[in-house]
């Protein structure tokens, strides 16, 4: 009996050693995996507007690889929703964008400075000193040692064969924080960072929490044909939806201008404010937008490539 037992221990431990042997061979022989993100594609830019509750944070991944990360939602929920977008082992962000200074749009930044190498950050320069949340995120940048810019005029920031056009801030928040020509007071809501993003002839338009302010100093601005600015044909596919679907916010005049096909709401179920207001979905439906909300549809997938399709 103990000889039959010792016999089929030897054979058992044989099995292991060959097993051993073959997985060793393979992974000698396997290429090295390429680290990219989940949803990268050399033929489609993805922007991933995700489900924040009610806030705001959207994922570009472009198709060198790079990715954008806009706003930060208000807490660390943000990092349990790029673990939905993200592989585990991708620990860096290439971009970040602020919009402006609102909780709900920079609160959960420092947990993204704190579990991902951020390369870039970029802001509107509106400052909120008296706002201990806000200070604490500046000193955040200053520790990550990240590439600081503050957008102040008109840019262009070419990604792989994408192009991102900011539009405003098209001047020194510092200096006047309102916008051109309102005569009103400035609002942290009004400063926010409109751009567009443009992959091949396919376009996305991100606007953060502008109102009726921004919006009709972009149409005066960008409306005319004539137009000499860069990257001023805001004709666009999809619209990242002002302040939540506000009804302070996407004006007539201003769809008439950008006509999206699609457009996106960030919004938080059952929330506080009345978001996205009925009047907002009214005129998003009367400029022949199809519609999504992050609290009905949650994350919300844009592929843009020959065409720009909504996928989930």
């Amino acid at each position: 009996m103990k000889k039959r037992f010792i016999i089929i221990t030897c054979c058992l431990l044989g099995v292991l050693a060959l097993r051993w042997q073959i997985q060793q061979t393979t992974v000698q022989s396997s290429p090295a995996p390429v680290l990219q993100s989940a949803s990268h594609n050399v033929d489609t830019v993805r922007v991933t507007f995700l489900d924040v509750g009610q806030g705001d944070a959207s994922l570009i991944d472009f198709t060198n690889g790079e990715q954008m990360l806009v706003d930060c939602s208000q807490d660390s929920r943000i990092l349990s929703a790029l673990g939905r977008v993200m592989k585990f082992y991708d620990n860096e962000i290439d971009y970040l964008v602020v919009s402006h200074p609102d909780l709900d749009h920079y609160g959960g930044c420092e947990d993204v400075l704190r579990r991902f190498d951020v390369k870039h950050i970029i802001t509107n320069g509106f400052d909120k000193d008296y706002d201990s949340a806000w200070r604490s995120f500046k000193q955040a940048i200053l520790d990550e040692g990240a590439e600081w810019k503050i957008i102040d005029k008109n840019w262009i920031l070419d990604i792989g064969n994408s192009k991102i056009n900011f539009l405003y801030p098209d001047h020194s928040l510092a200096v006047d924080a309102s916008v051109p020509e309102s005569g009103k007071a400035a609002n942290s809501n009004y400063t926010s960072i409109i751009f567009e993003l443009v992959f091949k002839d396919k376009k996305v338009l991100f606007v953060g929490d502008a109102g009726e302010e921004e919006e009709n100093y972009i149409v005066k601005k960008y409306g005319s044909t004539s137009s000499p600015q860069v990257g001023a044909d805001l004709d666009v596919d999809v619209l990242k939806v002002g302040h939540h679907g506000s009804y302070r916010s996407s004006s007539d005049a201003f769809l008439k201008l950008v006509t999206p096909q699609v457009a996106v709401i960030s919004v938080g179920a059952n929330n506080s404010y009345g978001h996205p207001s009925n009047r907002t979905l009214v005129r998003l439906e009367r400029a022949s937008s199809t519609i999504y909300r992050t609290d009905i549809d949650k994350d919300v997938v844009v592929e843009m490539g020959d065409e720009v399709r909504v996928v989930k």
